[in-house]
């Protein structure tokens, strides 16, 4: 399984290619990455056809159709895939691809590999221009017009299988195994490998693989799998193909506390909050085919989400760690996303948002120091920079050096709720007032008004109400504090007229919209006032001036304006998202926890049916809320994951249940 908390934080390298024409070979081995012959009509061969895709896709009878690949390599396979299922595709179905690789390509190396089949380039196009970062961890591609989502799994296929096949849900219909030769590269092919794969697979499962290796034979048909052979590609003699029989049972490696075990098969969903955190669990269940009723008791984009512009950011570590590795992940599918909202034109660039990343102001640490040897292996994620840089960037100095985050850059939030809910599986109604969830007799969550009139009822809801949802008896437990935070709009000066990109430091200086740079913002815990503050306003024009101290600001004739708003944290200030314990049953399930830690109970996680939560997001609800929100969603139908199972863990509402009980006193 995956957990790399304490070790040292580094993209992944990629490998060192060879060529033979535009055919990539591996440096260290001197194994191919396909045919040289014709690698196109060798991937047909082999895994199209010898997982009788085109012919099952037909007649599959469940929404989505699932394919794994150990071993992604060029992407030939992935594009390949794509292109078969956009020419079959079977009405209302989706695909799922889940890719894994632990050196990835570089997208200029896929670009000259695959160069040879420009039939293929209607997929290669918009697939490497959305490529991931070379990030270890998950990263989860929408191509909402294809109905496909790729999955692209960047580490080591033991870790990464082993931790899917955590969750105890089988999900694959059929496996690519493509790693490169077994007498070469022993990993892809170690019986942990087929073993994940049996407790992953879906009863009518199936397999194939270039290569006809004993050791890989032997490995397939111990783990339940029939394995024949048929005639190889080209020079080679046999090829392996087959079929899932029966896997033993593996008992599970973690107590399932952070697990839906009875995930619903819902066609609707009630979410309650129209701010960032609801908009974006309304488009995670849109995007899945389920139809979304959300109410907000005031208007859309309040709170939190109502500030004029917010920055998408992250946090690096020279060691990986839960709030670390969440920021970086979410990071990479928030900045996704945002370009796919202006590709679509639901957001306007230079109104709704302003793309080209941001500059993060960084002491000289050792840190930084780290960092700066370990990024050029990510070039296109970030950049160490001096404050040299950074002045010819803007046209002012910093008071040091940072790091440029290429991705990303600033938002309104208003607009991104807008974009979201504007969708035609998703009815919003605003201004409702005060609402509460009842679970009805029939085991639906109703929506009741403040004259207890059922405004609307699903069997399932989501609560997004940040600091509200305290109010729920539910999740009145839960250790979260409001935060109010009060922003300065500074009108553009002559100074700040180079300034095109989003500079951070203690706080946020980004480019102006509209003339005006929504700069901020203060920080007071637990602080419920709405009313604005001129020691506020100054701590903000006074962190701007800290990070470029040769800014000249004059406070204008009428005073500082701004805005106040409230977000909310949690007390290890990591996002809360997730399917709601039943704190009680959940107390008592896991008494054991409080006299042994360590033990290992095999029973699953108590809750309250059908109800969710996403709140917790900070100040960082632009970058946090999407991945968040997936992760919901996922647990809510019983979808594949989109990130490892220690972050699910650390988002997890029931974590300070969990947490509690291994320090001996119960929530």
């Amino acid at each position: 399984m995956i957990n790399p908390t304490q070790t040292p934080w580094t993209p992944l390298a990629p490998p060192t290619l060879d060529w033979q024409g535009d055919a990539p070979i591996s440096h260290d081995t001197g194994d191919i990455y396909f045919s040289t012959e014709d690698g196109l009509q060798e991937s047909d061969y082999v895994f199209i056809e010898g997982n009788r895709l085109r012919s099952r896709w037909a007649t599959h009878s469940e929404a989505s159709f699932v394919v794994a690949e150990i071993g992604v390599g060029s992407a030939l396979n992935v594009a390949l895939t794509c292109q078969r299922w956009l020419e079959d595709r079977p009405a209302g179905k989706t695909l799922h691809f889940i890719g894994i690789e632990r050196a990835p390509m570089r997208p200029a190396d896929i670009r000259r590999a695959l160069a040879s089949w420009p039939v293929l380039s209607p997929i290669c196009d918009p697939l490497l221009d959305r490529w991931p970062d070379p990030l270890p961890g998950c990263h989860r591609r929408r191509f909402i017009d294809w109905g496909i989502t790729i999955d692209f799994w960047w580490g080591e296929a033991t870790e990464i299988l082993g931790d899917l096949a955590s969750h105890g849900r089988p999900w694959v219909n059929a496996w690519y195994l493509d790693g490169f030769a077994p007498a070469t590269e022993t990993g892809p092919w170690e019986p942990s490998v087929f073993e994940a794969m049996a407790n992953l697979s879906r009863p009518d499962a199936t397999f194939a693989t270039f290569t006809a290796a004993g050791t890989v034979r032997r490995g397939l048909s111990d783990a339940g799998f029939s394995v024949s052979k048929r005639p190889g590609y080209g020079r080679k003699r046999e090829a392996l193909f087959g079929q899932f029989d029966t896997a033993s049972p593996r008992p599970p490696r973690l107590t399932p506390w952070d697990l839906n075990a009875h995930p619903s098969g819902v066609g609707n969903v009630l979410v309650v909050g129209a701010g960032l955190a609801g908009a974006h669990a309304a488009a995670a269940l849109a995007a899945r085919g389920i139809s979304v009723t959300v109410l907000e008791a005031g208007a859309m984009a309040t709170g939190g989400s109502s500030n004029l512009q917010g920055i998408t950011y992250t946090r690096l570590s020279h060691q990986h760690n839960p709030l670390t590795d969440f920021s970086v992940s979410a990071f990479g599918y928030a900045t996704d996303m945002t370009a796919q909202l202006l590709d679509r034109g639901a957001l306007t660039e230079g109104v709704d948002a302003g793309l080209g990343g941001y500059i993060q102001l960084h002491d000289e640490d050792d840190m930084l120091a780290h960092l700066r040897k370990v990024l050029p292996l990510a070039p296109q994620f970030a950049q160490a920079v001096s404050a040299d840089d950074i002045a010819e960037r803007i046209g002012i100095a910093p008071r040091c050096g940072g790091i440029h985050y290429q991705r990303g850059g600033w938002l309104d939030p208003r607009a991104v709720c807008r974009a979201l809910l504007d969708h035609p599986l998703i009815r919003f109604h605003e201004n409702c007032g005060p609402l509460t969830l009842l679970r009805t007799n029939n085991g639906h969550w109703q929506a009741l008004n403040k004259a207890n009139t059922a405004l609307a009822e699903a069997p399932a809801a989501i609560l997004a109400t940040a600091h509200g949802v305290l109010a729920a008896p539910q999740l009145a437990w839960l250790p979260i504090t409001p935060i109010r935070g009060q922003t300065t709009h500074l009108a553009s000066t002559t100074q700040l007229s180079g300034l095109d990109i989003a500079l951070c430091d203690q706080g946020y200086l980004p480019p102006a919209r509209e003339g005006l740079h929504c700069i901020g913002a203060s920080f007071g815990p637990g602080d419920v006032g709405t009313d604005e503050r001129e020691p506020e306003h100054a701590h903000n024009v006074g962190m701007m001036q800290s990070a470029l101290p040769q800014l000249d600001i004059a406070a204008p004739e009428h005073g500082w304006q701004g805005h106040v708003a409230h977000r909310c944290n949690s007390n290890d200030y990591l996002p809360i998202a997730g399917m709601a314990p039943d704190l009680p049953a959940f107390n008592a399930q896991y008494d054991r926890l409080r006299h042994d830690r360590k033990q290992l109970i095999d029973a699953p996680a108590p809750l309250h049916a059908g109800l969710g939560v996403l709140t917790s997001l900070g100040s960082r609800g632009l970058t946090a809320a999407p991945l968040a929100a997936e992760v919901l969603a996922d647990q809510l139908l019983g979808g594949i994951p989109c990130v490892p199972r220690y972050l699910q863990r650390a988002i997890s509402p029931a974590r300070f249940a969990e947490r509690a009980l291994k320090r001996g006193q119960a929530l």
